[in-house]
């Protein structure tokens, strides 16, 4: 499992604002726990006068700390892999061949502020429409593959059996992220215009009574689910969440189970991937952080099952994909919920 969240109802120095996110890691762990641990106190370090401004400086900042020789031991420290060959071959690592896409959510009374730097997602239901609070980097993008080629990479189409994916130098199938140092060595550019970007996209959004939930997840979702079907998943049991009769983390690991693949053949590697989502409900009219709670379920396939860890382009929806072994209809009757 190499992805991490953050869940911080009140974020430290920042009045009424809560901070919510999730870290996908790739090629390790460590960036991601990394970016778990040090993003909340470096956002901290500015003041909430400037939200955008702290939240662009703290994704920056971890492209900085990452460079430092003195982060290696914490992040060798931050392996999961504490014995055996794999933690042999953590040890090793280096932030320049591992990174993480991350989306963050700064929640206070009036707003709602999003940083998004890869393929994670934020989604807000409103009145059980599904919004897109975050653009997915993708290599393929105009803007994204404009600025590969212009920091001198490339992008380089994949056939699979499911469509194309993207991937930039044939490596990465994203184009924003924290760490893979090895693509932001230009000295010449400025850090916005490498390869492989940490600068995240910053949206605000004007928080409105009919606001229901809000959503965070990593592409694994989204590879298997549009931001709507999985609104319409999630939008049914809200109101047990808020009243106490269900537990958010329940209604997270039903739709995960959803989106597991139950045989990576049939679905061409789709719903493989590491996955978590966080559900975070909001109470009736427009409420401050003291009225929001959030809860995260995370799952992987096992090391015989799953596959490497590619990513997948949106081109590749569509595939057929297995009936689940519960079906959403049938939440409600589960003994766990």
């Amino acid at each position: 499992m190499e992805d991490a969240h953050i869940a911080i109802p009140h974020l430290h120095g920042w009045p009424d604002t809560a901070v919510f996110g999730v870290m996908d890691g790739h090629g390790g762990e460590e960036v991601a726990c990394f970016c778990e641990q040090h993003l909340p106190e470096e956002i901290a370090r500015h003041s909430s006068d400037d939200v955008p401004g702290a939240l662009a400086n703290a994704f920056h900042k971890m492209d900085e700390l990452l460079a430092d020789p003195r982060s290696l031991q914490e992040l060798r420290a931050l392996s999961r892999q504490k014995s055996g060959p794999k933690a042999s071959e953590a040890s090793l690592m280096i932030p320049h061949f591992m990174g993480c896409t991350a989306v963050l959510c700064c929640i206070s009374k009036d707003t709602i502020t999003v940083a998004n730097a890869g393929d994670c997602r934020a989604v807000l239901c409103r009145t059980g429409r599904a919004i897109d609070l975050s653009e997915d980097h993708k290599p393929q993008v105009p803007n994204e593959h404009a600025r590969i080629q212009r920091a001198g990479g490339c992008v380089m189409e994949q056939r699979c059996l499911a469509g194309s994916l993207y991937r930039v130098n044939g490596d990465l199938s994203l184009s924003r992220a924290i760490g893979d140092l090895r693509y932001k060595q230009n000295s010449r550019l400025s850090p916005q215009d490498q390869i492989i970007c940490s600068t995240p996209d910053i949206r605000s959004f004007t928080r409105k009574p009919e606001d229901e939930f809000l959503l965070l997840a990593c592409d694994g979702v989204w590879d298997v689910l549009s931001s709507q079907q999985a609104v319409d998943l999630v939008r049914p049991f809200i109101s047990g969440m808020l009243d106490g009769t269900l537990r958010p983390s329940a209604v997270a690991e039903e739709l995960l189970d959803i989106c597991i693949s139950p045989d990576l053949t049939r679905t061409h590697g789709i719903g493989g991937d590491n996955m978590t989502l966080m559900i975070i409900p909001f109470r009736n009219g427009v409420p401050g952080p003291r009225s929001i709670f959030a809860s995260s379920a995370s799952t992987t396939m096992g090391p015989r099952a799953r596959p490497a860890r590619i990513g997948t382009d949106s081109r590749c929806r569509g595939v057929p994909f297995p009936q689940p072994a519960m079906a959403p209809g049938s939440w409600s009757k589960h003994a766990r919920l």
